[in-house]
């Protein structure tokens, strides 16, 4: 379930970043994760520049950055613990996940809430986010289901370069999220890059509360809805400042695999 949730924090937060071909864009912030009884509290770093994609992280202890490429449509994982890069191409991942999820595979409803905040020279705007997909949990056929809110800051300088992403997100070999997820959890993995093709054109992310569930009437499901799990992101700052293209490479010395 944590896994599920770092995926859709990440899909989500990510993409609603436009890859500007001008400008660099760079955001720092906190978040917090409940799962399986225990909370995680970490920070976050996001950096952009044109169609690449970084993001820092700490998961259970252990620093690891998820590198984006969009041109070339590979998605890097890097465990600095173990000096490790595995680099996986979208379109196998893509494959692993199934078929495109369709209109009536997903179920998304965005709703503002009329509350606004700042971030910066940003107005961000709540957003009441409902999202429900098919998955399956051992031999039980279940929806999952997303609840939340999302903040978004539309109409930003920063977000005038949306067009590059919202392309490379037609390309059927657009995959965004977690590697692991398309390989344990197929039906998800689908399902939330679907949801994020759908929330690209609605604006900047500035903050996040969302919680995941399973539904269905089988034992396993049963189970899996005491373990609901949430999920906090604030982002704090963000700067347009020119990047080191370096900051978007695997760093001297790592080993490389690819999968």
């Amino acid at each position: 379930m944590t896994r599920v949730l770092s995926a859709l924090l990440l899909a989500t937060g990510l993409c609603l970043f436009p890859p500007a071909a001008r400008a660099d864009l760079a955001m720092a912030g906190r978040s917090t994760v409940l799962a399986m009884g225990m909370q995680g509290i970490g920070q976050e770093g996001v950096w952009l520049r044109r169609t690449q994609i970084r993001r820092d992280l700490i998961d259970r202890g252990k620093a690891y950055t998820h590198l984006y490429d969009l041109d070339r449509r590979e998605i890097t994982i890097i465990d600095h613990s173990q000096r490790l890069a595995q680099v996986h191409a979208m379109a196998d991942l893509r494959q692993q996940a199934g078929a495109r999820a369709s209109a009536s595979d997903l179920r998304l409803k965005i709703t503002p809430t009329g509350r606004r905040q700042p971030l910066q020279d940003w107005s961000c705007a709540e957003h009441r986010l409902e999202a429900a997909m098919p998955a399956q949990i051992g031999d039980e056929q279940v929806s999952f289901e997303l609840a939340g809110t999302l903040w978004l800051a539309r109409n930003t300088p920063q977000q005038k370069e949306i067009a590059a992403f919202i392309k490379a997100a037609e390309n059927p070999d657009f995959f965004m999220g977690i590697p692991a997820l398309a390989k344990t959890s197929p039906a998800q993995a689908s399902g939330l890059s679907e949801v994020v093709r759908r929330l690209a054109p609605l604006g900047l992310l500035c903050a996040a509360e969302l919680e995941t569930r399973y539904e269905g009437t089988g034992r396993l499901a049963e189970l899996s809805r005491k373990m609901n799990s949430r999920i906090s992101v604030q982002y704090e700052r963000y700067s347009t400042d020119a990047l080191d293209p370096a900051l978007f490479a695997v760093p001297v010395g790592y080993r490389v695999v690819r999968d």
